[in-house]
Order: structure tokens, then sequence, then C-alpha cells
């Protein structure tokens, strides 16, 4: 059995009062790492920091709103003051827009990439100001399937993902050499609170939607938000030392590229 311990390490993540952060945060936990939660609204870690704190773990919530830079800036600087150090970070904010490309609009489209693209880099970059004096840190980015792939109902989501790998591998060249590693990882598709709005689109139930789309799983299954913690955690300890720049398929081979 492989053991992964980051007792004495901390991270950060981000949007953590979502969905697939939920299993994420989880993962880091079990790890032994001190976890800070951050989101926008600080009521929605409540339930998670709570889950953590039962099971042991040292949590600490923040707000941050991750198209503030000042904000992203203070949230992590204040870590930092607190830790001494920041070890990782998972950005893991997103938001979505489910809607054909000629009914969606350019407000939207700036909207989802102030938060999805933006606001991961304002997040790195603040993280990196730590991480690179200190010669070491580990960055994992959340993207999505729909960064492999366009998705015509997800046009402007699809178009922000396919960013964030980008972003991913530029700055992963960009910090190599000072022995950070950074990562992104395609999650496949995991029940959430975004299901109901593929559902929607698609003149369903969610119960059809979920029964239609698992028939396009080659392994017949969704995935779970804590099958993306544990490819986080992976890619964050020494075992990935000598992985960076790289996105990770976690889709049950719904893509391969």
């Amino acid at each position: 059995m492989i053991n992964i311990d980051f007792s004495g390490k901390n991270v950060l993540i981000t949007g953590a009062g979502g969905g697939i952060a939920a299993g994420i945060d989880r993962s880091y936990a079990k790890a032994g790492a001190k976890v800070h939660l951050a989101d926008m609204d600080v009521k929605t870690l409540e339930k998670p920091a709570a889950e953590l704190k039962a099971m042991g773990c040292e949590v600490v919530t923040h707000t941050m709103d991750v198209t503030d830079e000042a904000m992203v800036q203070k949230v992590i600087d204040d870590i930092v003051a607190a830790d001494g150090k920041l070890d990782m970070l998972c950005n893991a904010a997103g938001i979505i827009s489910v809607k054909n490309y000629m009914d969606d609009n350019s407000e939207m489209f700036e909207k989802i990439l102030a938060v999805n693209l933006v606001g991961m880099h304002k997040c790195t970059q603040a993280a990196l100001r730590h991480m690179l004096p200190a010669g070491a840190g580990k960055i994992v980015n959340i993207a999505s399937a729909s960064s492999r792939k366009g998705v015509a109902s997800m046009t402007f989501y699809s178009a922000s993902k396919f960013g964030v790998v980008s972003l991913t591998q530029s700055v992963a060249l960009t910090v190599a050499e000072k022995g950070i590693n950074v990562n992104a990882i395609c999650p496949g598709m995991i029940e959430s609170n975004m299901t109901p709005l593929g559902a929607k689109h698609g003149n369903m139930t969610v119960e059809e939607y979920i029964a239609l789309t698992t028939a396009r799983i080659p392994m017949g299954h969704f995935q779970t938000a804590d099958d993306i913690g544990n490819a986080a955690v992976f890619l964050c300890s020494d075992m990935a030392v000598n992985i960076t720049g790289q996105a990770l398929n976690v889709d049950g081979a719904m893509n391969m590229n």
C-alpha cells in the first residue's frame, strides 16, 4: 500500500466550497496536511471544515475572491506569515455556463475567464512569490475533460479549461529549474451541482442524463470527487517529483490525449 505523508506540510485549496473540492480537501487531510480552505462565500466552507476537523485535520478557512488580486495575495501572505511557508496550492475555483454558443454572451465569457483562468493565474503567481524563494512547491490546477475537446453546450467553459492546460504547461516550464512542480488534472464526469445543468440543457431528467453519460464512459461509471483528490495528492507527493507540466486525465478513458 502506498502511503503519502504530508505531516508538517500545508495546502491552500481555492473554490473549496464546491463539489470537486470536497474530495480534494478530504484527500489532503487524510495525508496529514494542514488544510487552508478558501472560497468567496466563507459560509460554504463550514460543512467541509467541520468534516475535516472531525478527521483530526487542522483546518483554516479564508474568504477569497480569486478575481481580486489584492485579496488573493493577502490570503496567501497571511498563510505564510502564520505557517512560515506554503507547500502546496490546488486551484479548484471555477464557474460554468451550459448554453448553446449563440445563446450565450460576451459578459458571461469574460466572467468565466476571470474566474477559471485569470483567477487561477492570480493565485498561482501569488503563491509563487513565496515558493520561488523557498525553492520548493507543488501546484495542481483543476482543468476538465472539456479541455481535451470542445463541447458545444459549454463553449466558454471549455475554452477557459483549454487555457488552464496551457497556463499549466507554461508556468511549469518557467519554474522547473527552481524545483517547483505544476500540473493539471482533467476530471471526467462527476455527479455534482453541475449535473442538473447538463440535464436541463438536454431536456431530460437527472437520472436520464446520468444514464446517457455513463454509457459514453468506457469504464462504465462516473468518477468521484475523491478520485480527483487522490490524483492531486499523488501529484504533490515525492513520487511525482519528476512529473511537471502535465495534464492528467481522470475520466474513465473518455479521453486519451
